[in-house]
Parts: C-alpha cells; sequence; structure tokens
C-alpha cells in the first residue's frame, strides 16, 4: 500500500486494530489446533482427496500438449523429465539439448496418448564426452566398451553411451572420469563409475543410519525398476570396492596428506586420525609452561584415558590379510596389523592370571575359553579419552581371546607413543587387576618405553565399580580420586552404542576391510561429537553450577559441626592418602567388623564359659554344692534355641502355603511329619521355659484353654523377652540382654543374605538376557531365579522379625541410639535392590554421580565396644565423603573453564596449521596448486568459524562458572 493512501488516523488507533486483528488471528489458530487436537495430521486429513487428486494429476500431461513443444514448439514433443522441476512437454531434440549436462535424468515419454512409460537418454542417442568442455566434441573419441559403460547415481543405475577422449594430450581414462566427476571402479579400463554425489551420500549415510552397501544397491536397483520386467545389471561389488577407496582418499584429503609431496605413503602412524580438541595437545593447545605449572595449576593438563573391549565387533574366520591387507596401515585408529601380530607372537607365552583377587570378571576368565575355532577375532579392545568419549590415534586393536593383557598392553603403549604427558588418568573396569603386575609387563616390552616417567593413577569407572570388592570401591574410585572432576570413565562404554549396529556388516569382512571400515566410522564418529561441542560443554556448565553450589553448601554445614580436633585429624588423613598415591591408610576404608551372629554366639558362649568357670570355684569353695537352673540349661541356649524354635516356625508356615489346592498325599504328609516334630522340640522346650520365665506358663496355660487359640506347631506362642514385654509381665534383665545380642546378630545375618542373593539374582538375570534362548531353557532360568526371590523374601522376614524385637527390647534396656550404634534401619521395599541400581522413589537421583546406593551396602555393623571408635570411624567416612564431592564438582568447574580455552586454543593451532599447508607444495600442476591452496584455505577459515562459533556458545561461560559457592 502507498504510504499516500494510508487513511489520516493516529498511529495509536492503527496500531491498536492492527493487535486487536493480530490477537483475534492468534485466538482463531489455537481454536484451530484445539480442534485439530495438536495433531497437523488430524488437520490434513480433510485434504486427503485434493492432494490425491494432484498426485494423479502428475500422472497426465498436466495441460500441456505432446503437439507443443516448451523449446521450439514442435509439433512432435511427447517427452517430459521425471527430475526436472519443469514438467512441460519437450521435442527430442530439446530435450537432449537441454540434458547435455545432466545425462542421469530420467525421462519418460506419452505413449500412444494413453500413459507415460520410461525412455532412457542413452536410447534417444544421448552420448556422453568425456575430455572436453561441455558442448565440445572429440576429433577422436574412443567408446567405451561397446555403449555399455554403467553409471551409479543417485537417480539409479545407468547404462550409458560414453566416449572417452582420444586425443594426442588425452589423459588416462580413470583420470578423464574423475575430472568429470565420475568414480572409477577400477584404475585400468574402467567400465563401471559412480557419481561423486552417490558416494557422499552413501558414505554420510552408511555411518549416520548403518545402511548396508547391499541395502543401498538393493534401492538403486529398484529406482530404476520396480517391477522386475527390466533390472539394471549388478554393480554391488563395484560400489562397495568404489565406497572402499572413497572412504581412504577422504580420509587422506582431510588429514591434508595430499598437500605433502611425499604423498600418502609418507604417511605417520595415526596421523589421519581425527584428534579431540578438547583434551590437552602440548605444542597445540597447552601453555608454554605447562610442564613446570604449579600444582594447583599442573592438575588441569591431566590426560583422561580408558580402555574397554567390544565383544560384539566380532570377526569370522573369512578371507586373512595376505589376500585382504586394507588400505590403513596404521594411519588411524587402528594399529599397524604387522608389528601388531608381530607382537602377539613374540609374547604368546606371557602367563597371564586368571584368577582374579577381586570378582570374577569375564574379562579376566574368558582368556582361555573355548569355542573360539571359527572366529578369527573376538572384538576389539580400544584407548580414548574419557571426558570426550573420542577414540585416540593408533588406540584400537583386535583380539582373540578375551582382553588378554598383552593386547590390551600393546595398544595402550601405541596410543602414548609420541605423549608428553606428565600425569594420565587411566579408567579401566579391571584396573584392580591389570594394574597389578602392569610396570613388569611393561618394561618386559621395552625397557625404554616411558623414558619420561610418566605418573599413571589407575581407576575404575563409576558404573562397573559397585560390581568390584569393598577394597577396591574405596582405592579405585574416581569419586575419592583427586584432582579428577567429575568424570565417571564411561565414556568408552557410551561409545559403543553408535559403533555396535556396525557389527552385522563387519562380521563377514575381509580383514583389510572390516579395519578401514571401522576407521572410518570412528572417524565420523570423533568428528560428530567435535560438532557437538559448543552446546555439550555449555550444558555441562549450566548443569554443574548449582550442583557444585549444593554439594558445597552441604560440605560446609556439615564440617562446622565436627569437633575442631577430630576435624584436623582427618584432614590431615585424607590429604596424606591423595599425596600418597594409596600409599597411606585410606580414610574411606571402613576398618570395623560388622557384628554377626557367629561373632555373637562366640561372644555369649564365651562368656557363659566364663560364669561356668566362675560357678565351679564357688563349688569348691562349698562344702555341700547345689544345683541351679543353669546347670540344667543356660539362659543363651534357651534364648539361642528359641529363635531357633521362630525361624522352624516361619519355614512350615511357607512351606504349607506352598502346598497349594492340588497337593499330593505325599506332600502333605511331609508337612504334618515336620509339624510333629517341631511340636515336641517347643514343647521340651517349654518345659525349660517356665523355669526361668515362671510367668509365662500361667500366660499359656490361659491361651491354651481358649477354643479360638491354634494348637498347631506353627501357630505356638514362644513367649520370648520381646514378646513378653508387650504383656507387661517381668521378666529377667539378663534373658533380655542374650535376646539382644542375639537379634542383632541374626538381623546382620539377614542383611548379608539379602546382599548376597541380591547379587546372586542379578547375576542369574545378566546371564539369562545374554547366553540363554528357547522356550525350555528360559522356563528353567525363570524358575531359579523365582527360587531366588523366594530366599530374598525369606531373609527379609527374618530380617523383619529381629527389628520389631529390637523396637520392642529397646525402651527395656534404655538403648536410646540403637539404630545409630547398629547400623540397623527398618527394610523398606525400596532398599531391597542392588547397589548400582537407583532408589525408583526418587527421579532426580538416577545419573551415576547423584544416586543414593540403599543403606543395606553402607551399613557398618554393630558397635563393637563401650568407647566411641566406630562412632568416630562412621563420622569419619561421612565427612571424607561429603568433603570429596565438594571438591569434585569444584574441580569439574575448573577442568570445564579449561576446556573451553583448549578447544579455542586448538582450532587457532589447527587453523594456522592449515594455512602453512598453502605453502608446502607446488603441486603437479598449476590447476593442481591453486586446488591445495584453495582447500587449505577452506578449512583454515572453517577453523576460525568453529572458533567463533565456541567463543559465542561460551561467552558467558566463565560469568557462570563464577557464580555459585566452590571451595
Amino acid at each position: 500500500m502507498d504510504l499516500n493512501d494510508a487513511p489520516d488516523e493516529p498511529f495509536e488507533t492503527m496500531e491498536m486494530e492492527f493487535f486487536h486483528d493480530l490477537a483475534d488471528y492468534v485466538d482463531a489458530h489455537k481454536k484451530r489446533k484445539r480442534t485439530a487436537g495438536d495433531n497437523p495430521l488430524r488437520e490434513w486429513t480433510p485434504h486427503t482427496d485434493d492432494w490425491l487428486a494432484e498426485l494423479l494429476r502428475l500422472e497426465g500431461r498436466c495441460g500441456y500438449s505432446e503437439t507443443d513443444c516448451a523449446g521450439c514448439g514442435s509439433e512432435q514433443s511427447p517427452f517430459r523429465c521425471r527430475d526436472c522441476f519443469d514438467v512441460r512437454m519437450w521435442c527430442e531434440t530439446c530435450v537432449l539439448e537441454r540434458h547435455q549436462d545432466l545425462p542421469f535424468h530420467r525421462l519418460e515419454t506419452w505413449q500412444d496418448s494413453l500413459y507415460f512409460v520410461k525412455v532412457d537418454l542413452k536410447s534417444l542417442g544421448l552420448r556422453i564426452q568425456l575430455g572436453h568442455p561441455s558442448g565440445e566434441r572429440c576429433t577422436n573419441p574412443k567408446r567405451a566398451f561397446g555403449d555399455d559403460f554403467v553409471v551409479l547415481d543417485l537417480s539409479g543405475i545407468h547404462q550409458v553411451a560414453l566416449d572417452f577422449c582420444g586425443c594426442t594430450q588425452a589423459l588416462s581414462r580413470p583420470t578423464q572420469l574423475l575430472r568429470a566427476r565420475l568414480f572409477p571402479a577400477t584404475p585400468t579400463n574402467p567400465k563401471t563409475a559412480a557419481t561423486f554425489t552417490l558416494l557422499r551420500h552413501f558414505h554420510l549415510l552408511s555411518n549416520q543410519a548403518n545402511v548396508s552397501g547391499f541395502e543401498f544397491h538393493t534401492t538403486l536397483a529398484r529406482l530404476t525398476d520396480n517391477t522386475g520386467l527390466d533390472p539394471p545389471p549388478d554393480r554391488y561389488p563395484s560400489l562397495m570396492r568404489m565406497m572402499r577407496m572413497w572412504r581412504n582418499l577422504r580420509m587422506f584429503k582431510r588429514a591434508g596428506r595430499g598437500h605433502d609431496a611425499a604423498g600418502v605413503k609418507a604417511t605417520a602412524p595415526g596421523e589421519c586420525a581425527v584428534i579431540c580438541p578438547v583434551c590437552p595437545h602440548p605444542g597445540k593447545n597447552l601453555p608454554e609452561d605447562w610442564k613446570s605449572a604449579p600444582p594447583e595449576r599442573q592438575w588441569l593438563y591431566r590426560l583422561f584415558i580408558g580402555i574397554d573391549a567390544n565383544f560384539r565387533l566380532k570377526r569370522r574366520a573369512v578371507s586373512s590379510n595376505d589376500r585382504d591387507p586394507g588400505l590403513n596401515h596404521g594411519y588411524a585408529y587402528f594399529v599397524e596389523e604387522t608389528g601388531y601380530k608381530d607382537h602377539l607372537r613374540k609374547y604368546s607365552d606371557l602367563v597371564q592370571e586368571t584368577t582374579s583377587t577381586c570378582s570374577n570378571h569375564d574379562a579376566v576368565r574368558l582368556v582361555n575359553s573355548k569355542g573360539r575355532e571359527t572366529t578369527d577375532a573376538t572384538g576389539i579392545v580400544t584407548i580414548e579419552c574419557t571426558r570426550h568419549d573420542m577414540k585416540r590415534p593408533c588406540a584400537v586393536g583386535d583380539l582373540q581371546k578375551g582382553e588378554r593383557y598383552v593386547n590390551t598392553d600393546y595398544i595402550f603403549q601405541s596410543s602414548l607413543k609420541g605423549s608428553d604427558h606428565v600425569v594420565l588418568v587411566v579408567s579401566y573396569d579391571i584396573a584392580c587387576q591389570w594394574s597389578v603386575h602392569f610396570w613388569e609387563r611393561m618394561n618386559k616390552y621395552d625397557p625404554q618405553w616411558d623414558a619420561a616417567g610418566r605418573r599413571f593413577i589407575f581407576l575404575i569407572p563409576k558404573f562397573h565399580l559397585p560390581a568390584h570388592q569393598a577394597s577396591c570401591r574405596e582405592d579405585y574410585s574416581f569419586n575419592y580420586t583427586k584432582y579428577v572432576g567429575r568424570t565417571d570413565g564411561e565414556a568408552v562404554e557410551r561409545g559403543w552404542s553408535a559403533v555396535n549396529g556396525f557389527s552385522g556388516s563387519t562380521r563377514d569382512m575381509g580383514p583389510g576391510a572390516r579395519r578401514d571400515m571401522l576407521d572410518d566410522v570412528f572417524a565420523d564418529y570423533n568428528w560428530r561429537k567435535i560438532t557437538r561441542l559448543p552446546n555439550s560443554i555449555l550444558t555441562k556448565v549450566k548443569n554443574i553450577v548449582e550442583l557444585r553450589s549444593n554439594q558445597v553448601l552441604a560440605f560446609q554445614a556439615y564440617d562446622e559441626k565436627v569437633d575442631p580436633a577430630l576435624k584436623a585429624a582427618w584432614t590431615t588423613q585424607v590429604e596424606a592418602w591423595e599425596a600418597s598415591d594409596g600409599a597411606s591408610p585410606n580414610p574411606f576404608a571402613v576398618t570395623r567388623r560388622p557384628i554377626t551372629m557367629a561373632a555373637v554366639r562366640l561372644k555369649l558362649a564365651e562368656l557363659e564359659a566364663d560364669e561356668l568357670k566362675a560357678r565351679t570355684q564357688r563349688r569348691d569353695q562349698n562344702a555341700a554344692p547345689h544345683a541351679t537352673l543353669d546347670d540344667l540349661i543356660s539362659p543363651y541356649a534357651l534364648i539361642s534355641q528359641g529363635l531357633e524354635h521362630e525361624e522352624e516356625q516361619r519355614r512350615l508356615k511357607e512351606k504349607k502355603a506352598d502346598l497349594g489346592s492340588r497337593a499330593t498325599d505325599l506332600q502333605k504328609g511331609n508337612v504334618v511329619v515336620a509339624r510333629n516334630a517341631l511340636h515336641r522340640t517347643i514343647e521340651a522346650w517349654q518345659a525349660v521355659q517356665h523355669l526361668y520365665m515362671p510367668t509365662v506358663a500361667a500366660h499359656r496355660s490361659r491361651d491354651a484353654s481358649r477354643s479360638t487359640a491354634s494348637s498347631l506347631a506353627e501357630d505356638l506362642p514362644l513367649y520370648l523377652p520381646s514378646n513378653v514385654i508387650e504383656l507387661l509381665m517381668p521378666v529377667d534383665r539378663k534373658l533380655q540382654d542374650i535376646e539382644w545380642e542375639l537379634r542383632v546378630g541374626l538381623a546382620h545375618d539377614a542383611l548379608e543374605d539379602i546382599r548376597r542373593l541380591i547379587c546372586v539374582k542379578r547375576k542369574l538375570l545378566e546371564v539369562k538376557g545374554r547366553f540363554i534362548s528357547g522356550q525350555h531353557h528360559n522356563t528353567r532360568a525363570r524358575g531359579v531365579i523365582t527360587r531366588c526371590d523366594k530366599k530374598i523374601t525369606q531373609a527379609r522376614a527374618k530380617y523383619h522379625a529381629c527389628y520389631e524385637a529390637l523396637v520392642r527390647l529397646a525402651p527395656a534396656l534404655d538403648k536410646t541410639h540403637w539404630r545409630r550404634d547398629t547400623g540397623l534401619q527398618k527394610l523398606d521395599d525400596n532398599d531391597v535392590r542392588h547397589m548400582s541400581e537407583p532408589d525408583p522413589t526418587k527421579e532426580d537421583e538416577q545419573t551415576e554421580g547423584t544416586r543414593t546406593i540403599s543403606w543395606i551396602w553402607t551399613t557398618k555393623g554393630a558397635r563393637s565396644g563401650d568407647d566411641d571408635e566406630d562412632e568416630q570411624e562412621m563420622l569419619r567416612i561421612e565427612w571424607c565423603q561429603a568433603r570429596a564431592r565438594a571438591h569434585r564438582f569444584t574441580e569439574e568447574g575448573q577442568l570445564l573453564e579449561e576446556e573451553m580455552r583448549r578447544v579455542v586454543q586448538f582450532y587457532e593451532w589447527q587453523a594456522s596449521w592449515w594455512r602453512a599447508r598453502m605453502d608446502s607444495w607446488e603441486g603437479r600442476s598449476a590447476e593442481h596448486r591453486e586446488g591445495l591452496v584453495a582447500y587449505a584455505r577452506r578449512q583454515a577459515d572453517l577453523r576460525v568459524s568453529m572458533k567463533a562459533l565456541c567463543q559465542k556458545a561460551w561467552a558467558s561461560g566463565p560469568f557462570w562458572l563464577s557464580q555459585g559457592a566452590r571451595l
């Protein structure tokens, strides 16, 4: 609208009307969305007929007549292109002229004024001329194999009429194809080629979506002919060969090897790997004085690496390295095969200890397993950075039998060649075993391998740590180790999810093809991680501030309540342990033994022995000895037998409940026999109980006289001291003390049974999921797991009985802080879980760093004396853990700030490295030289743009990290 035609109204009035109209539009749009149920498909459904009609309209000529060529107006114009944007009709001359530079488009012709049928450009006489500019014909063209040349394009598989240039200055046929952006399948007399567009598309599609070459080739064949009437020629082997060459060339190109006059043969090991820009790289993203930096700064330059094996990436025993040596000879991630195999042969006699001093890890146990005759590689082992989840150069190798140390050691050494790092944090799920004789093995391989005298800190990833024994959980924990931040060591495990999808397509490959393929997969994975760095690091920065404040404030609140003298002693102890690499006593370790039933019985038996000895001495002093109750049965034996009868009653009730409605006479008879035997033993025990507890006899007599009282053995009341308290009957304090001690021991025994059975059940579920298939075997496995659940239920019932008895006894015995002293708590359903399982009732504690372990795994047992040593140990451990959490979150903030700086500096170095490549070589020709310079400049500018993106994303990062509480 012309401004001069605007109405003479105040601007405010026009503005208000505009906003009213806008509000009406928004309300109407919201109403439409509510009507459609916020579902675009519902909104589209009423238009189905209209859209279908448009699709069918395109099957006709769309109003264009075949007697009117869109180009020259010719009356004979029956052709239309299926791939061009224009849907008009063309004559043969015009359509060939239009597609001289689009030789792989698909045409269709209006047949007999009835419908369109496919027709290819070759049948219309189109010839593809190589070696000359478009439209210029060669004076001496050389036809390609009788016009039977095959080109693979995204539109399908085409048989084309192709002419090579035959002039005196003609280039080789592969070169002519490459200059036309056609990739030949062979270097000699090629008969097949693929467009660069197709290879780029499939390269990205295979890495991103794990599409196999066979599926992709089948898709191209169906695009060409989906009826089976005229199938295209099979070029699947050619496609796979071209893709291997394409991946290899792209790897060399991106690594700058094309800018070296020495060629690809001068490539150094690992030079073609995509390296992590966040990790510390001396000379690239570290300060010049990083080695001499003070300790409070030097820890920021540590290298965090992790080791893990993947047993899904197997390779069957097909082909060989002689027949399929591969194209990447240790240039990227896989180590050079010849040197690797020489090492394995040389140290094949290396004896690996298969008896674990910790848990029965599969990585150690499977070393000597059998059944590997048909498998050449049982998996791979890899080394990568554990903070950023990227594979390191020359850090991947095949395994033959389990995670043998001889394999892992070579890969580990290979990944550190040329490394100048002073301190390395190494995480491995079997670090507690692998690190024991680490230096002995390394010095055996090469006494000079670590001339720099580096320091290695061996830890176990956080998710794997709960499966280890208690000493490992204290000595190899990321949570307790100084200067590791919130690193969890599980990055290697996370990366397998993106790689496991290739296990099926690489299982039957030759050794070289498989290594080349996985090298490319790892490179793509690293690159994807790099492109996501701006967002991933920014997310960590945003999350760490609040979490750090919470942990620091919690520690400071706890720290203020601790006695200064104890705090000073604990600080000295934990700092000494941190500085000694574990040589000093571990302040996180539990040193006292929890009380068990066996220990309680031993203690009471010793007390009873002392009493017997004292009674014998008294008798010797008196001339006329007299008999006592203790001569008949000791109070310890009385209460102990009563508890045993209580347990037998529970078992008999469970056995009766398991009978069911279809129980056999034999099953019923077994229950009756057990009931009668229990009844007799209880009656004999009751006779002695009445002597110690006379008031119980009268009470029991009244209960027996009631018609409603059950006379079955499993229902007979035992009237133990804990039961008598509720009835307000007097009872000997000594009997209460004895039951208290026995109940505490039984409760801890029940907890130990629960912990053991939970671990057994977890292992059974793991074995069932991994190795058991078929209805028969699954039924048997479920039966075993059901029996395990039943035993857990029995142990829980035993614990509940003991806990309730202790609750009743505690007031009578004046045990105010008995829960703290014994380490016993009420056992809820959500408490009965494995230590690595999160609390199902707490949705905000589901991660490894924030989850809470059930108290059954952290209880310290009963106090063993009258002093405060046990209580102080519990306070010390809790104080050390709170301190460690606060320090780890504080360190994480410092690490994130350092990592942001390193990324920016790395891109600066990489940009300058590519600029130096512009002048590194004159090239083979002026055209080649121009291409070298253009590619190097583009890569340099790309790094500058990536640097700018990171700086923009992290502009407020230092400010956020400076907020909140921190140590």
